[in-house]
C-alpha cells in the first residue's frame, strides 16, 4: 500500500531490486483482492509480500526476516541474536498497541465487513494508555541504545534496524511527547536516515508528498 513505511525494502530495494505498491484506495482494494491476493502460492496472503524465483513470502515480520537472510543482515553471534529478537518484540508490541489505538474494531468497512451496533470505541482513552506506556519503554529504549555501538546490535546494520527505525518514526509521530530529549534515538534515527536507499527515498517526491502511516480508516491515519 502507499504508506509512509520505512521497511528494509527501502533500504535494500534501491541496490537488489524493485517493489511495487498499491494506491490506498478503492481501485487499490480491489486489485488487492481481485488480482494480487490471489497469487498463486502465497499463503496467509497480507501486506507487503515477497516473490522471489519459488519463494513466496507473506506477513511482515517473515518479509523482514527473510530478506535480512537474503542480504547478510542477520546477526549470527547468540547474544547479537537475542538482543535482534528481544527490541524486534517489544517495538511490536508497542506498534501493536498503537494499532488497537487508532483502528476502531467495531467500525463497518465497505465491502469488507459490516460494523458493530453495540461496540464502543474510545480512541483518546486508549491514546492516553499507550502515553503512558510509551513514557515508560522510549525511555528504556534509549537508555538500551546508548551501548549498542550506532546500530541495534552493534556498528553494522541488521535487520531489525529498519524495524525499530520505521516503528519509532510511527510512534513519535502520533505521540511525539515521551521522545522529547531522547538523545539516543534522534542519533539511531539520523543514522538511519542516511543510509543508501532510505535517504534518497526520503528526499524523493512521493516521501514529501505524504503517505499514510495508518490506513484511511483509522482514527489517527498520519497523512499530513
Amino acid at each position: 500500500w502507499y504508506q509512509r513505511r520505512v521497511r528494509v525494502s527501502s533500504g535494500i530495494n534501491a541496490e537488489y531490486g524493485e517493489y511495487d505498491r498499491l494506491p490506498l484506495s478503492p481501485e487499490g482494494i480491489k486489485r488487492w483482492a481481485t488480482e494480487v491476493k490471489q497469487t498463486p502460492g502465497l499463503k496467509f496472503a497480507n501486506m507487503p509480500f515477497v516473490v522471489d524465483g519459488d519463494v513466496l513470502v507473506s506477513q511482515s515480520l517473515a518479509v523482514l526476516r527473510y530478506l535480512g537472510r537474503k542480504y547478510k543482515l542477520m546477526p549470527t553471534a547468540e547474544a547479537d541474536i537475542v538482543r535482534c529478537e528481544m527490541i524486534e518484540q517489544e517495538l511490536s508490541d508497542l506498534k501493536s498497541r498503537m494499532n488497537s489505538t487508532c483502528y476502531d474494531p467495531f467500525m463497518g468497512i465497505p465491502g469488507m465487513r459490516e460494523g458493530s451496533e453495540k461496540g464502543v470505541f474510545d480512541h483518546d482513552y486508549l491514546k492516553g494508555q499507550l502515553t503512558d506506556r510509551l513514557t515508560e519503554r522510549v525511555a528504556m529504549i534509549d537508555e538500551w541504545l546508548s551501548g549498542s555501538g550506532g546500530f541495534c546490535v552493534g556498528s553494522e546494520v541488521t535487520y531489525v534496524d529498519f524495524l525499530v527505525y520505521e516503528f519509532l518514526d510511527h510512534l513519535k509521530r502520533f505521540i511525539p511527547e515521551p521522545f522529547e530529549g531522547k538523545a539516543n534515538i534522534e542519533a539511531f534515527a539520523a543514522r538511519m536516515g542516511a543510509l543508501k536507499g532510505i535517504k534518497e527515498y526520503q528526499e524523493s517526491d512521493l516521501y514529501k508528498a505524504g503517505q499514510y502511516i495508518n490506513g484511511p480508516m483509522a482514527k489517527w491515519h498520519g497523512k499530513e
